[in-house]
Formats: C-alpha cells, structure tokens, sequence
C-alpha cells in the first residue's frame, strides 16, 4: 500500500470511528429526565413511556401488533448500565404501560436494550401470556460475575483450561467501546456475509481504528455480558 492510500485509508477509518462515537454519545448520556435515545433511530415517538425509579427511565418502540390485538412484541429501551437487580422492577413497569396502551394483548414479548440499533446489547427478554410473565436475564448478578470469574485459569471436567473473558459492570468507556466494535462487526457482516469471523473482526478493527486483538477483546466481553438470555429465567404469577 503507497503513502497516499494509507492517508486516505487512515482518514477513513478516523471519520468512521468519530461518526460512530457520535452515533453513541446520546445512548452513554441520557437526559435525567428521560431514557436514552439513539441517534439517528426512529423519528415517530415511542409506543410507551414510564418512569422505573428516579433514575430509570424507559421507552418503548418497535412495536408490532397482531392483526386481532391480542400479541404485541417490543423493544424496550433502558440504560446500558441498569442493574441485573432492576431488571424485574423494570419489566413490570413496561408491562403496565404496555396493557394500558393494548389492552386487548394477552401475549406480550419485550427485548430490553440500551438502544434499538444495538444487536449486542440485550440486557433480557421477557414473555407475558395470560398472566404469567417469564423473565430471561440476559446479564449476569454480582454473585454470577464472582463464579464466572473464579473459573478463569482452571480446569474443566475434561481437563481443559478455561479461558473466557472477565466479567464486570461496564461502564461508559467499556461499553462505547464494545458497541463501537460491535457496530462495525455488524457492518462488515452486512457488506460481506460470506467472510468468516476472522476476516469480519479485522475490517471492523480496521474501520474502529484498532488493532484485530483490540477489537476481539471488546467483541468478546460483549458477547459474554449481554448474553440475551443466557443468565437464568424467572417466573411470575399475577
């Protein structure tokens, strides 16, 4: 590659890597006195708004309702940082909003995230059918943090060694950095789906401005903190 392509490569990768730092900056600073909206996502006001506690907010888009009213399935928006402990508080409250604005909905499925466009950032998922709600946590507890983390470095059944990525409450920098790559990831999917994983994560450290190893790193912790479902389920009764 000649001086002058990798100038042009380099101002390309920056201006990306700056736009999508942009695209993220309202998600990581939400107004107090609202929920986080992702820039750049959907122009028509939200289906449902409330208010979980003082400084949980949440909106909810996306909808889809069944011809007949009676399912309805969602996104709910909430806080990258919400706890795992106020998830349950927090899907209780969208239920309610969500039964006052479709009344008729004897099935409601709700996908809590920080923001719509965010693929890899589901905190859970939760089902209510005729009374009953079911709740999969998609991030782990404090107490599933400490066992998931006391395992690196050991040996399974097997004898394998276990290597996974450290687990921790992201905050802002960790998870702007996570969404920057998990962006790009998705990105590079769309344009080229028939690359393997390798070839995906070098072009979007490359539009991220990192290096592969970087890049993978934030992948990885992504992947094993917002599972979607993949922390336990609870189940409620009306």
């Amino acid at each position: 590659m000649n001086p002058s392509t990798r100038i042009v490569v380099g101002i390309i990768s920056l201006f990306l890597s700056l736009f999508l730092a942009w695209r993220i900056g309202i998600w990581l600073e939400p107004a107090p006195a609202g929920p986080s909206l992702p820039a750049g996502g959907p122009k028509s006001p939200p289906f449902a708004t409330g208010t979980v506690q003082e400084d949980l907010h949440f909106e909810i888009r996306n909808v889809r309702i069944s011809g007949d009213g009676a399912a309805l399935e969602g996104i709910g928006i909430v806080r990258f940082d919400t706890d795992r402990e106020r998830i349950k508080p927090a899907v209780l409250a969208m239920l309610t909003a969500v039964k006052e604005k479709a009344p008729a909905a004897k099935v409601i499925i709700l996908e809590l995230k920080p923001a719509v466009e965010c693929t890899q950032c589901t905190l859970a998922r939760a089902t209510y059918r005729e009374g009953r709600t079911v709740i999969r946590y998609g991030i782990p507890s404090l107490e599933q943090i400490e066992r998931h983390n006391a395992l690196i470095g050991t040996t399974d059944g097997t004898g394998r060694r276990i290597d996974r990525p450290r687990l921790y409450r992201p905050d802002k920098e960790t998870f702007g950095a996570g969404l920057v790559v998990t962006m790009a990831l998705e990105a590079a999917r769309q344009k080229n789906p028939a690359a393997n994983e390798e070839q995906l994560l070098d072009q979007a450290a490359a539009a991220a401005g990192i290096s592969p190893v970087v890049a993978a790193r934030h992948r990885d912790f992504m992947k094993a903190y917002f599972t979607g479902d993949g922390y336990g389920e609870e189940t409620l009764e009306e």
